[in-house]
């Protein structure tokens, strides 16, 4: 956006070609999508498709995020774009694709610029054959009355990392997040576009019943006993991996919660 490399009101095929993604329909009208409604859920796009093989995609390789719109580019939409809140893995993987197209280069190399730019030693985009040093197992309840844990099956080695990029896929330390956080909380004081993205697009919109007034930008009323008034958040959990992360701008704060649990 800085660059003037993408526009976020822009139709998608604006960057990508209609044989990459097609067109689409809903009951029976042509549609767009734009950008805007592909990074704020609003796109009516699913949140995970798997083909009927399924093992087979848990095994495959992908080179970059492009390969990855295969499994769900004939997929019909689930409502009209701009109309109704869809949370949608596979809209951050479009967003992945989009950033391959307009910066001819793969997602990987893009997004370890910006790591090593923000001093994120730690983090990457995940590799299957990647070994990690001090890296948490997994483990899951056993017996949930009595809370009892184990460890769990192997099925870190029967997934696929990079099917999930940029959706999921990253690999980070604590102290990683936390300066990713504080970068976002420095441009968040200094950036127009930091701004705009933190805008809900979603007040007035369809939202389904579990996701009720909150938004991942929440604002609460002055009246409310509540410390912390804007919160900036997003949690997401992807094969034992579940993670909350949140910036109060007002108060210059950040916070993470993490852990490895299946």
């Amino acid at each position: 956006m800085d660059r003037h490399l993408i526009d976020l009101n822009a139709e998608i095929h604006k960057y990508l070609s209609k044989d990459f993604y097609p067109f689409k329909t809903f009951n029976g009208s042509a549609v767009n999508i734009t950008v805007r409604e592909v990074m704020s859920h609003m796109a009516g796009l699913h949140v995970s498709v798997f083909p009927d093989d399924f093992d087979n995609y848990l095994i495959r390789r992908a080179d970059n995020v492009s390969h990855n719109i295969r499994p769900f580019k004939n997929e019909p939409l689930l409502s009209k774009p701009g109309t109704q809140f869809n949370y949608s893995n596979y809209g951050y993987i479009m967003t992945g694709a989009i950033i391959e197209s307009i910066l001819n280069n793969t997602y990987e190399n893009e997004i370890k610029k910006m790591f090593t730019q923000l001093h994120m030693n730690s983090t990457f985009a995940e590799r299957r054959e990647m070994i990690v040093k001090h890296r948490p197992q997994y483990y899951q309840l056993s017996n949930e009355t009595s809370g009892t844990l184990q460890k769990s099956d192997i099925i870190d080695e029967l997934f696929l990392y990079e099917g999930w990029w940029p959706a999921g896929g990253i690999i980070s330390t604590a102290d990683d997040m936390l300066r990713f956080a504080n970068a976002m909380l420095s441009a968040y004081h200094g950036k127009d576009q930091v701004q705009e993205l933190w805008t809900p697009e979603t007040i007035g919109k369809i939202k389904p019943d579990w996701m009720g007034d909150n938004e991942y930008v929440t604002h609460y009323p002055d009246d409310l006993p509540y410390p912390y008034k804007t919160l900036i958040w997003h949690d997401g959990g992807l094969t034992g991996v579940s993670t909350h992360l949140i910036i109060f701008p007002k108060e210059n704060m950040v916070g993470l919660t993490s852990s490895a649990v299946s």
